[in-house]
């Protein structure tokens, strides 16, 4: 499959005809996006005899490093004593889970779990006449301990877990044409992890608890909609940016000379409407509609994190250069049929 320009590396291209070429040839399949917007290219290349230019590589912050955005958080001991006497309130095989050999490497989400089931799960042995006042207060200590402890579990969750940190990244291939598959799955998933952060800011241990964040995370990670929006995103911005740099440097009174009959008007005509209006505004249009469906939501969660400003650098900015591109690769087109009007 064609692998695009690396996020965080530079190193020479050749020409767009060249490189798709070589897509088709060696590795005998493509991008369709890609292959859209080579089709296009390649037609407006041969009707001005214009040798269109690889767009610069593109170039990208780095995430925030896991470690410099780990918090780390003492754990709550409790004797082999304590733990069975919990039995009686239900806690003892989640405290057990926890002390077990997989419970000492939880994942940031296995561990955000453990830390919401015992928030609600504690509440009744607070109460509960079979357990010893002095355990009791001992319990409500840890449970007064961890709740103020959540957030940075879910902080840690957010910024550690590495299905997360994978849809921030670019994916090597662009949101296909035509196809919106994955979007509504991603909205679901992103959902739940909002509906997830609101339970745990009110405090509800019991809504909290039965949201299980790893159910969201294997749906990003089967439809990965992110990653591909963010590449295509970026990808577009980068391609119709270089074209439309490269298009207004043609001087259109010498391709279609006043009074003089020109093939060009009828050639330049039918790239406008079957391949530019039919086809690449069509995907840009597509791509967008993605990213207004998405974009919010993934800002909501993680508004306040130090992921929020990578986030906006992977998405809404190029969105945004995005539309400004395109609405001047209009004006162009304005310009080409001003000079070469179709007789």
């Amino acid at each position: 499959m064609a692998k695009f320009y690396s996020s965080n590396r530079q190193r020479p291209f050749t020409k767009v005809v060249s490189l798709v070429a070589v897509v088709f040839v060696v590795t005998g399949c493509s991008d369709p996006a890609l292959s859209l917007m080579h089709d296009y290219t390649s037609r407006l290349s041969r009707t001005f005899a214009l040798e269109i230019h690889d767009p610069a590589p593109l170039n990208l912050q780095q995430l925030p490093s896991i470690t410099t955005t780990r918090a780390d958080i003492p754990d709550s001991n409790i004797t082999l004593v304590e733990l069975v006497a919990t039995r009686a309130c239900g806690l003892d095989l989640l405290l057990g889970e926890r002390n077990s050999s997989l419970g000492k490497v939880m994942t940031p989400s296995q561990r955000l779990k453990y830390e919401l089931a015992f928030l609600k799960q504690v509440q009744p042995c607070l109460n509960n006449p079979d357990i010893a006042p002095d355990l009791q207060q001992k319990l409500a200590v840890i449970a007064s301990d961890k709740t103020r402890q959540i957030d940075k579990h879910w902080q840690n969750f957010l910024q550690q877990d590495e299905t997360l940190r994978q849809q921030l990244h670019p994916y090597r291939s662009l949101s296909e044409p035509n196809s919106v598959a994955g979007v509504a799955d991603t909205m679901q998933a992103l959902h739940s992890l909002l509906a997830l952060q609101k339970s745990i800011v009110q405090q509800n241990w019991q809504q909290a608890s039965s949201i299980n964040p790893e159910q969201a995370l294997e749906v990003l990670y089967k439809a990965n909609t992110l990653s591909q929006l963010q590449q295509s995103l970026r990808f577009s911005q980068n391609w119709l940016q270089s074209l439309n740099q490269q298009l207004e440097q043609i001087d259109l009174k010498a391709q279609c000379p006043a009074g003089k009959n020109s093939d060009k008007a009828e050639i330049l005509n039918t790239i406008l409407l079957q391949y530019f209006i039919g086809k690449v505004q069509v995907y840009l249009a597509q791509v967008d509609g993605t990213y207004q469906q998405l974009y919010p939501l993934l800002l909501q969660l993680y508004q306040g994190t130090a992921f929020s400003q990578s986030i906006q650098q992977r998405f809404e900015v190029p969105n945004t250069a995005l539309k400004a591109e395109l609405r001047r690769h209009v004006i162009w087109w304005k310009a080409v049929q001003q000079q070469c009007p179709k007789t």
